[in-house]
């Protein structure tokens, strides 16, 4: 396939994985104001859901459930773009070292290390590329990523597991092959998609601290004020499971 066709497809690729996160997290949002919303019926209808008149709460809550919807939208949207102005100033080193990636040096006298730096350093003359920096991943699995905005700023990682299973040519193939993904561009969707799963996750962070607040608060004597409480760990538990759920499936 020829550069630009594979740099049009990388385009379009990541095109539709903007457009199904961005579903996702409408999905999010829309489930947790479902979950509110069923909250509410159960509370405001004695007769508990089977007897709820949900046009009416609907009408009622409406408004209250809108602001909840344009907080959480604004408070992924806030944490995405904090994460991916973190991973911009970085480049592909911060998403290697926030992957807990340990940058080998080039006067290094292990020989497992010496080896990747050497065919790192092959494939960047190979392909008329500056060096990229390589770090080691201490994971067991075999795998490898490239990341970087650009070749000037793009690292390649390499797990440890990848580095012990694989002889020398298979692993040149698979440095060569995260080359490719440096050379299309492609690599920039991988911090993309990091910035958008962490404003996601930031919604399990937005809940623990929901419930670490009701655990310091204490008991109280009135009981509105232990409803309320209740209503806030409720709240706290659903943004801290579906955040969860949200970073997991994303992922």
């Amino acid at each position: 396939m020829r550069f630009f066709e594979h740099q049009e497809k990388a385009r379009n690729h990541t095109f539709r994985l903007l457009v199904l996160f961005g579903l996702g997290v409408f999905a999010l949002i829309f489930s947790i104001d479902g979950i509110l919303l069923l909250g509410l019926g159960y509370s405001d209808s004695p007769g508990g859901l089977d007897g709820a008149n949900w046009g009416k709460i609907l009408e009622t809550y409406f408004p209250a459930l809108a602001l909840v919807a344009a907080f959480l939208g604004f408070v992924i949207g806030s944490a995405s773009l904090y994460r991916l102005s973190q991973l911009s100033s970085g480049g592909g080193a911060s998403v290697a070292e926030s992957l807990g990636g340990t940058l080998l040096q080039h006067d290094t006298h292990d020989p497992v290390e010496k080896k990747i730096l050497n065919i790192v350093e092959e494939m960047a003359i190979a392909s008329g590329m500056p060096v990229p920096r390589v770090y080691l991943m201490d994971e067991d699995g075999i795998n490898a990523f490239a990341a970087g905005w650009s070749p000037n700023d793009a690292v390649i990682g390499v797990t440890k597991g990848c580095v012990e299973a694989l002889s020398r040519d298979e692993l040149q193939g698979v440095i060569a092959h995260e080359f490719s993904h440096i050379l299309n561009g492609d690599m920039k969707l991988n911090i993309r998609l990091m910035g958008i799963l962490y404003g996601i996750f930031f919604l399990s962070i937005l809940g623990e601290i929901l419930i670490r607040s009701i655990s310091y608060s204490g008991n109280s004597s009135n009981e509105k004020k232990n409803d309320g409480k209740g209503a806030i760990f409720m709240i706290g538990l659903v943004l801290f499971i579906l955040g969860w759920m949200g970073w997991f499936f994303g992922r």
